[in-house]
């Protein structure tokens, strides 16, 4: 995992374990918030490998993009890449943009076309292997940081990532508060998921928290507002007998108006069908041996047209990474059998 896909998950996990001051959690919490995710290494670790007391990757970690690269990029600079000049890095910026043919680039776009130039440059048979290109921590280094770069190269600057101010996210204590208020218990993790998905609330996902922690935060909170304990039913809606309601599978998924004004999620044109077919797209342009990761994807669909993939947080939007990846790998594996 590269240093700024580190920081990243630092600062999900940061939120995660203190929503109110994620730049003050310990390790001991920081740690506890991230079981589950065993691709992320322990606060400790993280810190010995950016070489960097805990509360200054914290502090890095919720810093904007650009000052990360800046940050970054000032310990990066003692790092084997003396052999790149600014000249170098500048023309190497305007050769990457010239391909893509844009006026400028974000960090995204250059790791994933950085890759394709390599990819070929390794397929020839002769002279392959010998091509040089600068990483963009590498550029950072040189530069400062990844806007100022773009500058020194003559290219416009990369426009930040528009974001949608009306739209509302709910933490999964706040939906099972509203699951608790229309069926009067406590619900379980698919039947929340069903609940949230049937209703169009826009829930944060929240990967990397146990569900005990999630339930145990939301009857603390009720404990606090000094409201009674809540049941724990397994009867589905509608079937009052519990011996039979054993044998089914409850019915969490309808639209019952939980969602409020201005809740409703904005899913788009991407369906989860849509999300599998792209993921699948991609997962049959890797060559032999290679391993699919979100951060593979994500480089991926920068090199693909406008408009025609979906973005890895869509993605994760229609049951996570791994659900849709496994659900492209079937749709793969049935393509080949048809074919066949």
């Amino acid at each position: 995992m590269e240093p700024l896909e580190l920081l990243q998950k630092v600062r999900e996990v940061a939120v995660l374990a203190n929503p109110n001051e994620p730049t003050a959690v310990s390790q001991r919490p920081f740690d506890a918030a991230r079981e589950g995710n065993a691709s992320l290494p322990r606060a400790k670790r993280i810190a010995e490998r950016l070489k960097l007391p805990w509360r200054e990757v914290l502090a890095i970690a919720h810093a904007l993009e650009t000052e990360q690269n800046k940050l970054l990029g000032v310990r990066a600079r003692g790092t084997p890449a003396n052999w790149l000049t600014r000249e170098g890095m500048c023309s190497v910026l305007r050769v990457v943009a010239l391909r893509r043919g844009v006026d400028t680039l974000t960090l995204t776009e250059y790791r994933a076309e950085r890759g394709a130039m390599l990819a070929a440059d390794r397929a020839r048979w002769m002279h392959g292997g010998a091509l040089r290109v600068p990483t963009d921590e590498q550029i950072v280094a040189v530069a400062g940081s990844w806007e100022a770069a773009l500058r020194l190269a003559g290219l416009a600057p990369s426009a930040p990532r528009p974001r949608s101010v009306d739209q509302v996210v709910l933490t999964r204590v706040e939906v099972i508060e509203r699951f608790h208020e229309h069926y009067g218990k406590r619900p379980s993790r698919p039947e929340l998921e069903a609940f949230a998905r049937g209703n169009g609330l826009p829930m944060r996902a929240e990967r990397n928290r146990k569900w005990s922690v999630i339930v145990a935060e939301w009857e603390r909170r009720r404990r606090e507002q000094g409201l009674p304990p809540a049941r724990v039913d397994l009867r589905p809606p509608g079937r009052p007998t519990p011996k039979r309601a054993r044998t089914r599978t409850a019915d969490y998924g309808k639209d019952v108006g939980a969602a409020r004004r201005g809740e409703h999620r904005v899913m788009g044109k991407w369906t989860r069908a849509n999300c599998a077919a792209a993921v699948a797209r991609y997962l049959a342009q890797l060559r032999t041996h290679e391993r699919s990761t979100e951060r593979g994807y994500t480089d991926w669909a920068a090199t693909q047209p406008r408009g025609t993939t979906p973005a890895l947080a869509t993605v994760q939007e229609h049951g996570g990474w791994e659900t849709v990846r496994r659900e492209a790998i079937a749709r793969n594996e049935r393509a080949l059998t048809g074919a066949a």
